[in-house]
This record gives C-alpha cells, sequence and structure tokens, in this order.
C-alpha cells in the first residue's frame, strides 16, 4: 500500500486550495441565514446568554495540550515515507490521549457546573445547569472525533475540513427552522442540536476517512507513551503558542468594554469582522499549505519551498489594494449596511487595514514555519506579545486618549515585534538550505 506524496501536484494543491476559499463564502452565507433565524427563535437575552455559554465552552477547543498539530506533522511525515505502521501508532496514541483528557474535563466541569451559580454567572433566572452539562458533553465528545482534521490536512485533503463545518452549519439550520415552527426559546434544545450537528458531521468523516485509509482508523491497544512524547514534542510549544495567540486576539473586546463601556465595542467589532473578511478568504486558500509544506520538509525540496513563498508574498499586492478600498469605502457602506451610522475613533478604520495586512502577512510565514516544525521563536514572540499586549493597550487607548485606536494600535505594535523576525528565520533558513 504505497501512498507517494510526490503525486501530490501543483494541480491537486491548486484545487484543494480553491475549494477551501470557495467553501468560505458558503459557509458565511450559511451563517448570514442562520443567526436571524435563531436570534429570533430564542430572543435578544437568550440569545446573549448562547452566545456566552459557547465562548466560555469552546475555549476547551485550546487545551488539546497541542496533540492535534504535533500529530499533523508528524503524521504527515510518517504517510510521505510511507511508514503506515508508525501512523497507525500515532493516530491510535493521539486519540488515546484525547480521550482521557476529555475524560477528565467531563468530570472537571460537571464537578463546575452542579457547584456554580448560573443565575449570578449569567445574570439570568432560566435553569441553565443541564444546558450547560449537555454542551460540555458534546464539546467533549467532539474534542475527540476533531482529530478527523488532522487526518484530512495529513492526507493534503484541507478542503473536506471545510465540507464538515458546512454540513453542521446546514443541519444546524435545518433544526433551528424546524424548531421555529413548534415553539421559542428553548436554549436546551438549542444545546442539543448544536451538539449533536458538529457530533454526526464528525463522526460521519471520521467513519469515511477510516473506510479508505485503514492505518489512519484508531486501535486503542496500539498506545504508545514513547510516541505520545513524540508527538508532544512539537505539540506542547504548539499550544502555548495557541494559548499566547489567543490572549493577544482575544482580549481586545473586553479592554474595550472595561475602559470605554459596551457601546464602544459596537463600532469596533463592526469594523474587525468587516475587514475579516478578508482575512478569512485568505486563511481558507492557504489552510493546505501547512502539511504541504512539511512534505516538501522531508523531501528537502527547498526550490518548491522558495517558490510557493515568493507566489504568496506577491498575493499580498491584490490584498493591500483590497484592503485600501475596505479603508476608503467603509464608512459609507456601513451605513447601507447596518442601517445606521455609527461613530468610529479617529484612524481606526485605517488602523484595521494596516491590522489585517500584518495578520495576513504574518500567517504566510507561520504556516511555513509550522508545516516544517521551526516554531521555537515564534513560540518565544507570541508569549513576549501576550505579555505586552494589554498594558501597551491601556497605555495607548487611556493615557494617550486614543479610545479603541489605541487599543488596536499596540495589538500592531506586538504583530509587528513579531511578524519581522519570523520572516527573516524563514529567509535565512531558506537562503541557507537552498545554497547547500
Amino acid at each position: 500500500m504505497k501512498f507517494d506524496f510526490l503525486k501530490v501536484g501543483e494541480k491537486k494543491l491548486a484545487l484543494s486550495m480553491i475549494l477551501s476559499t470557495l467553501c468560505k463564502p458558503i459557509s458565511m452565507l450559511l451563517s448570514f441565514v442562520y443567526v436571524p433565524i435563531l436570534l429570533s427563535y430564542l430572543g435578544v437575552t437568550n440569545y446573549g446568554i448562547w452566545m456566552t455559554i459557547m465562548t466560555i465552552i469552546n475555549w476547551i477547543n485550546y487545551f488539546d495540550i497541542g496533540i492535534g498539530n504535533g500529530l499533523r506533522n508528524l503524521l504527515t511525515s510518517f504517510i510521505v515515507q510511507n511508514k503506515f505502521k508508525e501512523a497507525k501508532i500515532a493516530v491510535s496514541t493521539a486519540y488515546v490521549a484525547l480521550s482521557l483528557i476529555s475524560f477528565l474535563f467531563l468530570i472537571i466541569g460537571s464537578v463546575a457546573i452542579i457547584l456554580i451559580d448560573t443565575k449570578n454567572v449569567f445574570n439570568s433566572v432560566e435553569p441553565l445547569k443541564l444546558v450547560l452539562f449537555i454542551s460540555f458533553f458534546f464539546i467533549c465528545i467532539n474534542f475527540i472525533f476533531s482529530l478527523s482534521k488532522t487526518e484530512l490536512y495529513s492526507l493534503h485533503q484541507a478542503e473536506k475540513t471545510s465540507y464538515i463545518l458546512i454540513l453542521t452549519q446546514c443541519i444546524n439550520l435545518v433544526g433551528i427552522f424546524s424548531l421555529s415552527l413548534f415553539g421559542n426559546g428553548s436554549i436546551l434544545a438549542i444545546s442539543i442540536l448544536t451538539g449533536f450537528s458538529t457530533a454526526i458531521s464528525y463522526i460521519i468523516f471520521s467513519m469515511e476517512i477510516w473506510r479508505k485509509k485503514k492505518y489512519l482508523a484508531p486501535n486503542f491497544h496500539l498506545y504508545q507513551a514513547k510516541m505520545l512524547k513524540a508527538i508532544c514534542n512539537l505539540g506542547v510549544e504548539f499550544f502555548i503558542i495557541q494559548i499566547a495567540v489567543l490572549v493577544l486576539y482575544s482580549s481586545d473586546n473586553f479592554i474595550i468594554i472595561k475602559l470605554f463601556g459596551p457601546d464602544a465595542v459596537t463600532p469596533y467589532t463592526t469594523t474587525y469582522n468587516a475587514f475579516g473578511i478578508v482575512n478569512g478568504l485568505f486563511g481558507a486558500m492557504i489552510a493546505p499549505l501547512w502539511s504541504r509544506f512539511t512534505v516538501a520538509f522531508v523531501r528537502k525540496d527547498f526550490i518548491w519551498m522558495k517558490k510557493t513563498l515568493n507566489k504568496l508574498n506577491l498575493s499580498l499586492i491584490p490584498i493591500i489594494l483590497v484592503l485600501l478600498c475596505g479603508v476608503l469605502f467603509f464608512k459609507p457602506l456601513s451605513v447601507i449596511w447596518l442601517h445606521k451610522t455609527l461613530f468610529f475613533d479617529k484612524g481606526l478604520i485605517p488602523m484595521m487595514g494596516i491590522y489585517y495586512f500584518l495578520m495576513i502577512w504574518g500567517s504566510i510565514y507561520s504556516t511555513f514555519l509550522n508545516g516544517i516544525g521551526k516554531i521555537k521563536l515564534q513560540l518565544y514572540l507570541a508569549v513576549f506579545g501576550a505579555l505586552i499586549n494589554i498594558p501597551l493597550s491601556i497605555f495607548f487607548g487611556k493615557y494617550c486618549e486614543m479610545r479603541t485606536t489605541g487599543v488596536l494600535l499596540a495589538t500592531i505594535i506586538c504583530m509587528v515585534i513579531s511578524n519581522v523576525p519570523l520572516t527573516i528565520q524563514a529567509i535565512n533558513y531558506l537562503r541557507k538550505n537552498s545554497s547547500n
């Protein structure tokens, strides 16, 4: 049973990138249809409670100790070298480890749900303990089966991870439409629907992967402690980066609402979400490249790496033009879109354009370095950025009186501090190895 990644050529890679990119607007459209129906079904108060529950519980997805990303690089390396026995052991070990972690989270979460006072936490008289337990249960189940995405990335089928999301959204859309015909306002029904839709989507794709690639079907008897160590050697570093980046990019809203009140959050998040469309499309496009860089690294195909990075750098030119158009026309377009005029702090809109340019630029080189496993520098820079972001945000936003623009400027400074060294590291690595 040979699997030669040399056959994963430019055409197949390009097709995967195109399909991943095309799936993004489809997903956005489904979300656009789903949200107002959900809002109408739950009502403003229950919708806010549900969004808060989802935000809190989804944090568990970041606590896999880096097993998912560590497995991604290791599994891709095994497959490209036709080491299918080792691949099966690695997959089995990862599933066992995540199952144990999920079981531990479920116990801790269940105890916490029993002990907490939901009325005070959510400022609601709604009985939420059963909702929280069901949501947490499904999150733990989906936590395990989400490894199917890692397997798809390793097989260079990144577009299928988008298919999982779209299938989940379709089930949710049919479900919420059906629920809206029979009643209103049940958070419990929504928690069951949301958990079930994700679980069934993951299970369907997992079964399909295991049917076609027997060596990717987990066997709990094949668990090996030394294989877990191999996965976690790189995985733990990925985990720390993941948490640091989460803190860096998730803290702005909390800082803004604390310093300037909830009214300041709306224009900020509106601008953030609108410009974020460009980043979402670009992120979907380059998603297949992480594992492809791993293949090139194993094959020592430095010429392909260099050519691909050059192409990605050239793609920054049209992205700059799109972001510039966004800066020039966002304010009048926002009036048409929202049917109301928002007050944007001075400099916020152009600063948001710069922010997303830096994010896209950084994603090019972090994807490359993640793929080849050179992430030590990225780890230090991510932790440093997470540590200085909040003090800088308070300084620029409050003491320099730049408000939300200052908060965003602090994040931009952290991104520049990270992007420049990572770009230099990637260029030097390719220059050194290409010459050899």
